[in-house]
């Protein structure tokens, strides 16, 4: 731990800030709070392990973590991810719709980026990295690339997921340490000559024949998450890749919602044709609605739930899918 320096030092306190935002984000039962909470859990502690990669001691930046517990911590990474969606299913069974390749791009790359956990956990096995490796330089090249796709996707599921990154202030914050932590992925060179010649700027790092790949990925990693900041980037992921045949049931209880006015939701009243259906249109693919029917409902309820006017009263946080995908009539 010699040698801290300030980089560390405030991209740890980012950290820290984000492991409390639990705190904030409005109970909906323990056991969907506790599954959340290991996702959550799970995508810090990729993002400290991308940030914190195993370096020699006397490297700049300087190391913070042993190969045993960089290990160690990966494992648990892997096991908080495990947790995470078992948790959500066990709670919520209508969550297996989001393990569907109709699932909305936020969570398609949750899925991606437990696939890469799980990849770059079990290459790491000595036995596994010698048999895929001849080198050393092309492991960590790899592990460097993978870790950097890790973290980009994992920024994209939590900040559109929107749980905990709402508002622009904790997702610039989500930002700025996973690009913190892209950014320490690189390292230089330790000098063998006390009074060595000056290298040529992609030869200074440590990834020999890789560097110049490896740099072009982690550019367009950090250029990838500073990209959530804009509101339509967000609006865009929350749209499947494939949309589903048949749609999931709904119970919107109107009697509770008396408060809300109508033309919130039902907007097409207002200029004349409100005989059909929301949608009728906003699964037409009408090229005047920039939104469709996943990202736009889900947007209508999560959003006035979590974060509702003054005016309402005696709103709950909404969490899982059971608590409005009900057969009509369900919900009272």
């Amino acid at each position: 731990m010699r040698g801290l320096d300030v980089r560390y030092a405030l991209w740890g306190a980012g950290l820290l800030l984000l492991a409390a935002l639990p705190l904030f984000g409005g109970f909906a039962g323990i056991g969907w709070e506790l599954a959340e909470a290991a996702g959550l859990a799970s995508g810090l502690a990729c993002i400290a392990l991308s940030g914190s990669p195993v370096r020699p001691r006397d490297s700049v930046p300087p190391t913070l973590l042993s190969l045993r517990r960089h290990t160690l911590i990966g494992w648990l990474a892997l096991l908080g991810a495990a947790i995470h969606v078992a948790g959500l299913i066990l709670v919520d069974r209508t969550v297996v719709e989001y393990l569907k390749p109709t699932a909305p791009l936020y969570q398609l790359a949750g899925i991606a980026a437990a696939v890469i956990l799980l990849a770059l956990v079990l290459s790491s096995l000595a036995g596994v990295r010698r048999r895929l490796w001849a080198s050393h330089r092309g492991f960590q090249a790899t592990h460097v690339i993978l870790g950097s796709l890790l973290v980009v996707m994992i920024a994209v599921h939590v900040a559109v997921t929107d749980r905990y990154a709402g508002g622009r202030g904790r997702r610039a914050l989500l930002v700025a340490a996973t690009i913190g932590a892209i950014l320490m992925l690189l390292r230089q060179r330790r000098p063998i000559d006390p009074a060595p010649r000056p290298l040529a700027s992609r030869r200074r790092l440590v990834f020999g024949r890789h560097t110049t790949g490896v740099v072009g990925v982690l550019a367009l990693s950090a250029l990838a998450v500073a990209g959530l900041l804009a509101h339509a980037v967000g609006d865009a992921l929350r749209e499947p890749l494939f949309h589903r045949g048949n749609s999931i049931p709904l119970d919107f209880p109107h009697g509770k919602h008396g408060m809300v006015n109508c033309l919130v939701c039902h907007h097409n009243y207002a200029d004349g044709r409100g005989w059909g259906l929301c949608v009728q249109c906003h699964r037409s693919g009408r090229a005047d609605l920039k939104e469709g029917v996943e990202a736009r409902f889900h947007a209508f309820c999560l959003d006035c739930h979590r974060h509702p006017q003054a005016t309402l009263k005696r709103h709950g946080p909404v969490a899982g899918c059971s608590a409005c995908h009900q057969r009509p009539g369900t919900i009272k």
